[in-house]
């Protein structure tokens, strides 16, 4: 047998084998493409969310702000507010002022001009810190169970002030300047003793202010009567002292007069 021609039938054979097939790519294109969806998926459903969530904020604050609905407009606005409120509230002390009570207070600047000094007519809260807090009081002065606020503002001519009463809800109760004056303020309790219409201390019938000026002091209180906020002077130590003797004085010349009649 020849071997030369074996030996050539083999390599023959090798030669004539089929070559191995390359490895499809497309296993690898299908999980490229797969993952990329995943991931698109994924951003666009993060999107989404993060755009409910802006949605649920901004509607969470809307629904915080009830003052803001038509049955009650004695507040500013949410912008009117955060735009004028560091102008009418200049220092710190103010900052403890419910914010109900801060947006009524806007309003009231707004509806006046008092920021825009029109015809003499400019008001604005002390900025001095000490007397920051002699300026506001908090009460039930109607006693009708409504939370109250009384406070002061000052005019241009630093020698005069307006006193304010509202309510939280942003009714004003009540209104008046007070020329040359520029007292102070602050609230006493129901029940406490106060001069009203005579030189004898009674029982306050419901919570009040005491305006303080340098020489006088009377006290603003609600009548219910007359559904008005009436002022009352208060008497002094040396008021009664006074009053006193001017009495024992009087009583003395009626005692003198009737023994010389009966003479």
């Amino acid at each position: 047998m020849d071997r030369t021609n074996s030996n050539s039938s083999q390599f023959q054979s090798s030669d004539n084998l089929p070559e191995p097939k390359p490895k499809s790519n497309k296993k690898t294109i299908f999980w490229v493409v797969l993952i990329i969806a995943l991931l698109a998926i994924v951003c666009f459903i993060a999107f989404q969310f993060g755009v409910y969530k802006q949605r649920q904020e901004v509607y969470t604050e809307e629904i915080a702000y009830p003052a803001d609905s038509v049955f009650v407009n004695g507040w500013a606005s949410q912008e009117d507010y955060a735009y004028w409120k560091n102008a009418v509230f200049t220092i710190p002390e103010y900052n403890d002022i419910p914010v109900p009570f801060q947006r009524a207070i806007i309003k009231i600047f707004m509806d006046n001009k008092f920021m825009q000094n029109e015809d003499n007519n400019q008001y604005f809260f002390t900025k001095i810190k000490d007397r920051a807090p002699k300026v506001i009081a908090y009460g039930n002065f109607t006693g009708q169970g409504d939370k109250e606020m009384a406070f002061l503002l000052e005019k241009q001519d630093f020698a005069s002030s307006a006193i304010f009463i509202i309510t939280d809800q942003g009714n004003l109760l009540y209104w008046k300047e007070l020329s040359s004056e520029l007292p102070t303020i602050k609230r006493f309790a129901k029940g406490a003793l106060i001069y009203l219409n005579d030189m004898k201390l009674v029982p306050a019938p419901t919570d009040g202010i005491i305006k303080q000026n340098k020489n006088s002091k009377y006290v603003l209180i609600y009548n219910r009567e007359t559904k008005t906020f009436d002022e009352h002077y208060q008497y002094t130590d040396e008021d009664v002292k006074n009053s006193k003797h001017e009495m024992e004085g009087d009583e003395e010349t009626v005692e003198e007069v009737d023994t010389a009649v009966v003479e």
